[in-house]
């Protein structure tokens, strides 16, 4: 369906456009269209994405690795699907599912091609997005290699927050499974922490110091 005047507004703050002046956000997202995915829907998984860069407009997305962990929740203004563009694997390394009622604007690798032709700036804001996602998937990296159970928690714990907090989506023992440790192990990471405190825990929702 085609974009309302909000969901152009929200797109527009995208980094991608960040310098492109109005005129040109209006030439280049002139064609776009919005797809709608009811909860439960996935969106992308490892055998079924597409070569495009998605944009939250509405609702949220989980980010899951294999059907249990939960890496991260998109809301509106974020983005997935960077993974997918301009490479030739055969596989999308994680699952992306609408949590609620949802709204996606797609940008395909060839649209995106003719807008770094048009407009070289938005190249560089690629670059520099992708770029922070390297160090992101560094982070991914060093909670694997963590000497403890507190310090794999607390890795998975950065890399996995959004606006400073963490929603254990699928409880804590699944948790623990996806991150191959046991149930007492991760709570008594979970204790540590408090302790220390560099979280707080309100149920299934943990919340990083500083972080809100």
């Amino acid at each position: 369906m085609p974009l309302t005047p909000a969901q152009r507004e929200l797109l527009s703050r995208c980094f991608l456009f960040e310098g492109l002046p109005p005129e040109g956000f209006g030439e280049v997202t002139g064609g776009l269209s919005a797809e709608v995915y009811p909860a439960g829907e996935v969106i992308y998984s490892p055998r079924r994405f597409r070569r495009a860069m998605g944009v939250v407009l509405e609702g949220r997305l989980a980010v899951l690795k294999g059907e249990e962990l939960l890496l991260k929740t998109l809301g509106p203004g974020q983005c997935f699907g960077a993974a997918a563009i301009f490479c030739p694997a055969e596989d999308y390394v994680t699952t992306v599912q609408a949590r609620e009622p949802s709204a996606v604007v797609f940008l395909p690798d060839q649209w995106l091609v003719e807008l770094f032709g048009a407009y070289p700036q938005t190249s560089v804001a690629y670059i520099a997005f992708l770029s922070q996602r390297i160090r992101f998937l560094n982070r991914k990296i060093d909670s694997f290699t963590a000497p403890s159970a507190r310090e794999t928690l607390y890795r998975h714990l950065l890399a996995a927050e959004v606006d400073g907090r963490v929603e254990v989506a699928g409880g804590y023992s699944q948790l623990a499974r996806g991150l191959n440790m046991g149930r007492a192990s991760l709570y008594r990471a979970l204790d540590a922490l408090e302790e220390e405190g560099v979280i707080r825990r309100e149920g299934r929702v943990v919340f990083l110091a500083g972080g809100g």
